[in-house]
């Protein structure tokens, strides 16, 4: 097995070009860590080696009490990516940052994403707001009550769900039988 000098260590640490190093952090504190880091960077005049900061979310639809909301989901919590040069002291700033765990690497030196790493990233946040998936307020198996139409009233069974539509199939019983009805999200309730 090769030993590895400490020139080489050094050699390996120190890098000129910018690229994109990922860090893990305390989930939820995503934005926190990008302000203290952007703070300990003004300090230590690292402005031209630090020079981009990163966590993506995406847009989330919910429907709640037959409103729609758009509220921000982080894509990947408890992760923000840097885009930096890298020597000791970049390494030693970023990584005794309050709330970042580690610099994603091998231990004894960060290890850069790639870019296609990176552009894959960005394109799963471009199509996740594209569609701003909607997260339906109902599960298989919830019983509701149709509020609109020919059936208001009746109660169902949610039996499939589907988001892109917003719409759900309730399984409601007609004329003695159990029958499948696609609703739209605002025309339901949960029954009580």
């Amino acid at each position: 097995m090769a030993t590895i000098t400490q020139a080489e260590i050094k050699k390996q640490i120190e890098d000129k070009d910018h690229k994109w190093y990922c860090l893990s952090v305390v989930a939820g504190q995503e934005s926190l860590v990008v302000e203290n880091l952007k703070e300990r960077v003004k300090k230590q005049s690292l402005e031209e080696d630090i020079v981009d900061y990163y966590f993506p979310v995406v847009m989330e639809t919910k429907m709640t009490k037959g409103t729609k909301t758009m509220k921000e989901k982080k894509l990947y919590p408890g992760y923000v990516f840097v885009r930096s040069r890298m020597n000791d002291k970049i390494w030693y700033v970023v990584r005794n940052t309050p709330w970042v765990r580690i610099i994603v690497g091998a231990e004894t030196h960060p290890i850069p994403i790639t870019d296609a790493e990176f552009n894959s990233i960005q394109r799963q946040v471009i199509e996740k707001n594209e569609r701003s998936e909607l997260v339906l307020p109902y599960r298989i198996g919830d019983v509701v009550t149709l509020k609109d139409g020919n059936f208001a009233g009746t109660k169902g069974v949610v039996k499939e769900l589907d988001p892109e539509r917003n719409s759900i199939v309730v399984s409601i019983e007609m004329l003695g039988r159990m029958t499948p009805v696609m609703v739209d999200v605002e025309k339901v309730e949960l029954s009580q």
